[in-house]
């Protein structure tokens, strides 16, 4: 499994946070994990992403396959995945909450992780409109 790309990502703590970039259909072994989910989109010269969705899992071969937010990454065109490997459970929280600090995703609406979005209903970001 290649990634497509590195990316460091930049909390409200001003520390920084190296990513691994992937599909977002990759399959991942079971590992704990900080990851955002993405619109890649190309640009001149190459590619640029767009953050839809901070999360942590304690198993990455399942939650960003599975989320309960997998109608909202679908609407908005989510095609990417940034992984950073945590295995400490306090960590990837404090690390995921430093990052919504900064990003505010959209996908990440309530800040609490909680399903209510319609199965087939997101707020429109870029590209669809903001």
């Amino acid at each position: 499994m290649a990634s497509l790309a590195t990316a460091t990502f930049t909390g409200q703590s001003g520390q920084a946070y190296e990513f691994l970039a992937y599909d977002r259909d990759t399959e991942f072994k079971s590992t704990g994990a900080v990851y955002v989910v993405a619109i890649r989109y190309t640009v001149p010269n190459g590619s640029s992403y767009r953050h839809v969705y901070v999360g942590e899992t304690r198993d990455l071969s399942d939650s960003p396959l599975t989320h309960c937010r997998t109608a909202c990454f679908e609407r908005i065109g989510a095609n990417s995945i940034f992984v950073r490997l945590e295995g400490n459970a306090e960590r990837r929280q404090e690390i995921a909450q430093d990052l919504l600090e900064t990003y505010d995703p959209p996908c990440n609406s309530d800040r609490e992780g909680l399903c209510e979005y319609p199965t087939t209903e997101c707020p429109l970001v870029w590209p669809l409109g903001l």
